[in-house]
């Protein structure tokens, strides 16, 4: 046995479901940046520099002040412009899984936003 298979064999938390046992190779899918369409549903997390961030030159510029209070969403996307998103969205608790009571209406840069999940 070889030190990769020991290594391999002690991996707790991996996704082995690209790994090819008959050529022992490990197959990277290619990364494709996630889409936002306009009508569509989506679980996101927010950057924390956004969260709670009135002052910022982004939540002034583009939401008139106002920025989301929760780091992670429901969001749907009613408007797509460039890079930017507006959103009308619910605050969502990761740890019970379920809604939370804050929404939050504005602009999203997709760059600052991760998307979890398409619901």
């Amino acid at each position: 046995m070889s030190i990769r298979d020991d290594q391999l064999k002690k991996i707790e938390l991996a996704d082995m479901s690209h790994f090819d046992k008959e050529t022992n190779t490990y197959y990277i899918p290619k990364y494709s940046k996630p889409t936002y369409a306009v009508g569509g549903y989506y679980l996101v997390s927010l950057d924390v520099n956004f969260v709670n961030n009135t002052t910022s030159a982004h939540a002034v510029n583009w939401n008139h002040g106002t920025a989301p209070k929760d780091a992670y969403m429901k969001i749907y996307v009613s408007k797509v412009m460039g890079k930017m998103i507006y959103v009308d969205s619910l605050s969502y608790n990761m740890e019970t899984h379920s809604d939370g009571a804050n929404m939050w209406s504005g602009w999203l840069n997709i760059n600052d936003i991760k998307q979890l999940a398409v619901i």
